[in-house]
């Protein structure tokens, strides 16, 4: 899944007006277990000149960015964090704490069934089990024209929900720039495909 799609239904479902800290605390949480590829692709095309195609069909399998990927994308550290919060969830940093851990959650239980030969190792570091989906989110192999189709209706509903739930005219306007990303994606799977 794309990582706005991932941000707008972490922020949909555990956002709260007039509760920035713990919404900011849920947005780092929806963007964490992308981390990784967000600053390890810059790196590798700029510093080190890495061709897309060998950042993405060579070193992206390789162990060191699978080991990252595992780190940031492992389902028993994130709920381990999620316990250690709720335990404290009295504390301000308990709370914020426990909505990081669910946000990254929602990412990953939202990635595991779209993931195909690309399958990350979410139960790290209790195995190194990969769930391969019959289904994914980029490749056309495996119905990623169905599962695009759903990740859009599914934005735009977070959209709405959001919309609805945050007076602030900054809010609106980001939820309406974002839009903007959902209708391109829709009109490249109409022109493209």
């Amino acid at each position: 899944m794309n990582t706005p799609t991932h941000t707008l239904l972490a922020l949909a479902a555990l956002s709260k007006r007039g509760d920035r800290k713990r919404n900011l605390a849920v947005l780092i949480g929806s963007l964490i277990p992308d981390a990784a590829l967000f600053l390890w692709a810059p790196y590798q095309y700029l510093v080190n000149d890495v061709s897309g195609t060998e950042m993405w069909e060579t070193l992206y399998f390789g162990p060191t960015m699978q080991n990252l990927i595992a780190w940031f994308n492992s389902i028993p550290i994130y709920a381990l964090l999620a316990i250690i919060g709720f335990a404290a969830r009295e504390k301000t940093w308990g709370k914020l704490l426990l909505f990081f851990a669910l946000a990254a959650l929602i990412h990953m239980a939202t990635d595991l069934p779209v993931h195909a030969e690309d399958a990350y190792r979410h139960f790290w570091p209790l195995t190194d089990w990969r769930f391969y989906s019959p289904l994914s989110y980029w490749d056309a192999d495996h119905h990623s024209r169905w599962v695009s189709l759903f990740e859009i209706a599914l934005a735009f509903g977070c959209i709405v929900l959001l919309w609805r739930r945050f007076p602030k005219l900054w809010v609106k306007i980001t939820l309406s720039l974002t839009s903007f990303f959902y209708i391109a994606l829709l009109a490249a799977f109409v022109i493209f495909r």
